[in-house]
Parts: structure tokens; sequence; C-alpha cells
């Protein structure tokens, strides 16, 4: 079984993790809030477009219900999402804007499902396993 030690942050309450998204363009790395309620990954527009993706690039288009309404997204499949110390090859997420300053995406159950995940909040870390076949 392979595991990872991850280190996170706390901001406004929130777990905060580093993700990398790799597109046609670049890679480039953010900040994602850890989210256990989001059952899709979600980046912001300004990370998508930052490595090299537009919504013409989208495969669907999305709709989020939210507490003041409802935003539209797209649905994007990224190059490759790497996060807690694992890499997802073809990965879909919704692209969609937070609107949170410093929050660049949501690690959602989509990417979470697939590992055994540890939360040590008194050590600021996680321990992640590979969930194996």
């Amino acid at each position: 079984m392979t595991q990872h030690e991850t280190y996170f942050v706390i901001d406004r309450d929130l777990i905060i993790v580093k993700a990398t998204v790799t597109g046609p363009r670049r890679s480039v790395t953010g900040r994602f809030v850890l989210d256990t309620g989001s059952a899709i990954t979600t980046v912001v527009p300004e990370l998508a477009d930052s490595t090299g993706y537009s919504a013409r690039d989208g495969f669907i288009r999305t709709r989020v219900h939210t507490a003041i309404g409802s935003e539209e997204g797209y649905g994007l499949c990224v190059a490759e999402l790497k996060a807690l110390g694992f890499a997802m090859p073809s990965f879909a997420v919704n692209v969609f804007d937070l609107g949170h300053d410093g929050i660049d995406g949501l690690l959602g159950m989509n990417f979470l499902s697939s590992y055994n995940v540890e939360l040590r909040p008194a050590e600021l870390r996680l321990l992640v396993s590979k969930i194996e076949p």
C-alpha cells in the first residue's frame, strides 16, 4: 500500500492543501480547500486559463446552486491533477468562480474517493493511502 504524508494549513476554518493542475500550456499549483461536501473537484476560471484551458475546452455546461442563487460553469478534463502526494491523469473538474480570494479550488470527492485519508488536525497533517484494487 502506498502512503503519503501531507501537511495542510487552516485558513478561515478551512483545510487548505496544495494541488497542481496540468494543462496544455503549463502546470499551476494552487490553494485548494479539502472539501468532502463537494462531489466534484472545482477549479476557478483563472487557474484553468493560466494552464491553457478555456470554456471552449469544456465538455459540458454546469450549474452550481449556492446559498445566494445559481451560477454557471463548465466541466473540463484536465491533463492531470496532483494533490496529497498522488496524481490523477485525465481528471474531470468543474470550472466555477468560487468568489473567495486566495482559494483556487475545492478538492472534492471525485478525487478523494480513490484514497483513505486520515485527518490529524492537531498536527496539521494528513495521512493518505491509495486504495489498491
